[in-house]
């Protein structure tokens, strides 16, 4: 079986792109400009390109210049703790309301 030359040539060119990708690629292009994403990594990736000192780490650069928080395993730990605790505290206060409620519907129903 043969294919047309107009296939042939199509799937020969390695930068042919679908039209249906390139409308896709198109829109989410556009998602990302109207959201503001766009402008934000581009000042970013310049201003690492124009650093003097190259990080040791752009990703880490990256991140910080984005303003991501990054914390260690102590920092997790020490935050899954305090959790943990507000919980407790958390449903022994929810104990102590229904206790209350209960103490003034029997208060005021005598």
């Amino acid at each position: 079986m043969s294919l047309s030359p107009d296939i042939q040539t199509s799937c020969q060119n390695k930068n042919y792109v679908a039209p249906t990708i390139d409308s896709e690629r198109e829109e989410f292009r556009k998602y990302l400009e109207s959201s503001g994403l766009l402008d934000v990594l581009t000042r970013v990736m310049k201003d690492l390109y124009e650093k003097n000192n190259k990080p040791i780490d752009p990703l880490n650069f990256l991140i910080i210049a984005l303003g991501a928080v990054n914390f260690d395993a102590r920092e997790i730990s020490a935050l899954q703790d305090e959790l943990q605790n507000l919980q407790v505290v958390v449903k022994n206060l929810k104990e102590e309301i229904r206790f209350l409620r209960e103490k003034l519907e029997k208060n005021s129903s005598e």
